[in-house]
């Protein structure tokens, strides 16, 4: 029996050094301090026998292809694409090769040939998180996928025919940036399989500010003005009637600012202007478009009683003849222009034409003043005056010295201020200057010409004597003369002429 026992000890010794060994073995025979252990993934990436330096390409490898991988947006009937990688999408910084690299490499031998037999037997894996750059997503959507926005359309208001006419708004349809923007972020970040994305954007109707409704309250006048230009030769009445057509029914929405020069220019003749008389250097020249200052000073004046904001105006460099000091608005290159914003609630339609040698402007709006018992009036009032220099005497020596023509009358200059003046039941409550202007005093220009003319001597008149008869030849029988025969004695010379004088 004891000797039983001895025997089942040593065989029970022996299993266990056995086992011991073989555990040993297999530790040794699996086990590389260099290399990362069977059955360890990272993510997707199997980096099982691998050196820190090869998991960590593989790794890396494996994210820069998540990266390539497209992201396509439907925008209606248009695509927008780009990759994850242009919205930002990066490896958060985590710790995982380290980990993986000390698997089975801890404890004593028989713990780590569980841990070795355990991982490789079940798999270890690590997974990777990701982020995303949300403004890059936001960017994207806003620019890109708002590219195809569709517009909505304001209502509008024109007039012909002494008639209003009103169009309908019309919806637009847009991008929903903040959803649109989450849908991306969590269709990357959750549950994503691996591949392409093809994400519809979110879409809602875009509604125009201006819709019929408030279109349709412009409906009344709110200032107007005409100027007359019956002394204007034919180019510049053209001229004149020409800016009035560019302007004819523009409308404002609430904040717009209107600008002469954007809707008179460009001054040429394919725009519809002809040559007229311009300011230039304080001399009047001969310009393309020579007149359009009297249409952005009428409707300055206009502008003036709708008691608009005037954003720019600038005086003449010299007075003009149609309205006030002060009351004009010149417009000159990009240096001068005339500007005014639409600072009402309601859209406003400006309506220009010409009758008779006479421009009008009319601003249409909502009136909201107390027309019947409020009165508007613009006082022009003289600061200083200068008298013009002598004339300026330009002499032209192709032109005989019995030329003199005035090229050009005389300006007298002038400081000056205009004011705004209101009427309540007839009493004045309040005195504004709105502008405070200054008129360059110019010469009168003369050309005289110099050139001598001596006068050609006249022609000598010379008397033709009369003609004599030629004696009658009597007794003498008529068949004896030769015909075609003169008698010398009886020729004049100046017969050959036919009696002319000689030249």
């Amino acid at each position: 029996m004891k000797k039983n026992k001895i025997i089942l000890f040593a065989t029970l010794l022996l299993s266990l050094t056995l086992v011991f060994a073989g555990s040993a073995f297999y530790v040794s025979a699996t086990q590389d301090n260099d290399i990362i252990c069977n059955g360890v993934y990272i993510d997707e990436v199997n980096v099982s026998g691998m050196t820190r330096a090869e998991a960590e390409a593989a790794v890396g490898s494996f994210v820069e292809g998540l990266r390539k991988k497209s992201v396509t947006i439907s925008v209606q009937d248009n695509m927008v694409i780009t990759t994850l990688g242009d919205l930002g999408y990066a490896q958060e910084v985590n710790s995982n090769i380290d980990e993986a690299f000390e698997l089975g490499k801890s404890g004593n031998l028989i713990k780590r040939y569980k841990d070795l037999k355990d991982i490789e037997e079940g798999q270890m894996v690590f997974p990777l998180t990701f982020t995303v750059d949300e403004s890059k997503i936001r960017n994207l959507v806003t620019v890109d996928c708002g590219a195809y926005n569709i517009a909505p359309v304001n209502a509008t208001v024109s007039r012909s025919d002494n008639k209003f006419k009103y169009t309908d708004h019309k919806l637009g349809r847009k991008v929903e940036v903040e959803q649109t923007t989450a849908m991306i972020k969590d269709a990357i970040l959750n549950d994503w399989n691996r591949q392409d994305l093809k994400i519809d954007a979110a879409m809602v109707d875009d509604i125009p500010v201006y819709t019929r409704d408030i279109v349709e309250k412009c409906d009344t006048i709110l200032g107007t003005f005409t100027t007359d230009f019956s002394s204007s030769a034919e180019g510049r009445a053209a001229n004149l009637a020409n800016g009035a057509k560019l302007i004819n029914n523009t409308v404002l929405y609430p904040g717009d600012v209107f600008s002469g020069y954007q809707y008179l220019t460009p001054f040429t003749v394919e725009n519809g202007y002809h040559v007229a008389g311009a300011y230039l250097d304080g001399k009047v020249v001969d310009s393309i478009g020579g007149g359009a200052c009297q249409v952005t000073t009428t409707l300055y004046n206009a502008v003036l009683f709708a008691e608009l904001e005037i954003v720019e105006r600038s005086a003449h460099s010299m007075i003009v003849s149609y309205v006030d000091l002060s009351r004009d608005a010149a417009i000159a290159g990009t240096y001068k222009d005339f500007k005014f914003k639409n600072n009402m609630d309601v859209p406003i339609c400006i309506e220009a034409y010409t009758v008779g040698r006479k421009i009008t402007f009319n601003i249409w709006g909502n009136e909201t003043r107390d027309t019947a018992n409020r009165k508007l009036e613009f006082v022009s009032v003289e600061l200083s005056k200068t008298e013009p220099a002598k004339d300026i005497i330009t002499k032209d020596k192709k032109q005989p010295t019995t030329y003199n023509k005035v090229t050009q009358s005389a300006h007298i200059g002038y400081k000056a201020e205009l004011y705004k003046v209101i009427y309540e039941g007839g009493v004045e409550v309040s005195r504004v200057r709105l502008n405070k202007s200054s008129y360059a005093a110019s010469a009168r220009r003369v050309t005289v010409g110099t050139k001598v003319v001596i006068d050609p001597p006249k022609d000598p008149v010379v008397t033709i004597p009369p003609v004599e008869e030629p004696p009658v030849i009597e007794d003498e029988p008529l068949e004896d003369i030769q015909p075609n025969a003169i008698d010398s004695e009886f020729w004049d010379e100046s017969w050959d002429n036919e009696g002319y004088e000689d030249e």
